[in-house]
């Protein structure tokens, strides 16, 4: 079941939602699982009032297995920000993180979003093909060239509502 996490709910349920993650991080080495940025990051992304911004949880039998979350970085031209797309390390490769990122865009097309951009590490090969599949397309340019505040050293995919 894919839970939809605004605002509010984030602000009610931060203690809960953490537990979740950090479980979802937990016997995975992978340097990305790093429980305190990503809490950081989502206080970031919830704390913009301007914009809105959402994370999508995939939950089954009580376990968090997928999660990722999107912020409308600039709400003049409707452009969007995909980040985090995190599996259990157990469950990849079984299609958690494509339905999960496919909720996330209609949820932006509800929102009247225009483009969706996410940045993929350099040698994130899975993501991208993940990314591809979706319709995603490489746009020749690295994430923090699209934008100031972007991360380095992630190239960017774009994906057109």
């Amino acid at each position: 079941m894919i839970k939809v996490i605004d605002r509010t709910i984030y602000n009610k349920e931060k203690e809960t939602i953490k537990n979740l993650i950090a479980d979802l991080f937990k016997n995975d080495n992978d340097i990305i699982a790093n429980l305190e940025e990503t809490m950081e990051h989502l206080d970031f992304i919830f704390s913009q009032e301007k914009n809105k911004s959402f994370l999508l949880l995939n939950i089954e039998d009580n376990e968090l297995v997928c999660m990722v979350n999107f912020l409308e970085y600039n709400n003049i031209l409707n452009d969007w920000c995909l980040f985090s797309v995190f599996t259990k390390k157990e469950k990849r490769k079984k299609g958690y993180a494509k339905d999960i990122i496919k909720e996330g865009i209609k949820i932006v097309k509800e929102n009247k979003g225009n483009r969706i951009i996410a940045g993929i590490e350099y040698d994130n090969i899975p993501s991208e093909q993940l990314h591809e599949k979706l319709g995603f397309k490489y746009c020749g340019l690295d994430w923090d060239e699209i934008d100031d505040g972007f991360p380095e050293k992630h190239k960017a995919y774009i994906w057109r509502c």
